[in-house]
């Protein structure tokens, strides 16, 4: 070992080739006005997102609180799912998604409702970031799978078929 205060650090391991992933983006249309859509979506969480997806399981309560998506378990336990970076009523929630439930790294959710006809609403979902997550191409893939059948439970659960 060099005691110098002037020594020099070891080379750096080279830099991990950039990955370029395309944004994941999901959309349902709902039978309801955009108010409705948007409460169906932020206020009743607990009732359509699947069990499935959640860390804790069956009994697990999943709700947006002041400024997170969370989880809570039938134990107690808890988990911070997403940050909500900014709230637009009827119009957007702008998301901070933690892969894996780790602040380390935030991904972006969007999820914004636009009218679609005289009695229905796009909802879309546009997951980006996730290039910059370890494991990317895999994670890409688990998202690629997982907002589709989230999307899919919500619009069931508004009415769509």
């Amino acid at each position: 070992m060099n005691s110098s205060l002037f020594s020099h650090a070891g080379q750096p391991e080279p830099a991990q080739e950039p990955v370029f992933l395309p944004d994941i983006v999901v959309e349902r249309t709902v039978p309801r006005e955009l108010h409705e859509a948007f409460n169906g979506f932020t206020e009743y969480v607990h009732l359509w997102w699947p069990e499935e997806h959640t860390q804790f399981g069956e009994g697990t309560h999943p709700e947006f609180e002041a400024d997170a998506l969370t989880e809570t378990g039938p134990a107690g336990e808890s988990a911070v799912w997403a940050t909500v970076a900014e709230r637009v009523q009827d119009a957007q929630l702008l998301l901070g998604w933690r892969v894996r439930h780790s602040p380390q790294t935030p991904t972006t959710v969007t999820i914004s409702f636009a009218p679609a006809d005289e009695a229905g609403t796009l909802v879309s979902v546009t997951h980006s970031g996730l290039d910059m997550v370890a494991d990317p191409v895999e994670t890409h893939q688990e998202f690629a799978a997982f907002w589709p059948q989230v999307m899919d439970r919500y619009a069931r659960f508004m009415g769509a078929r």
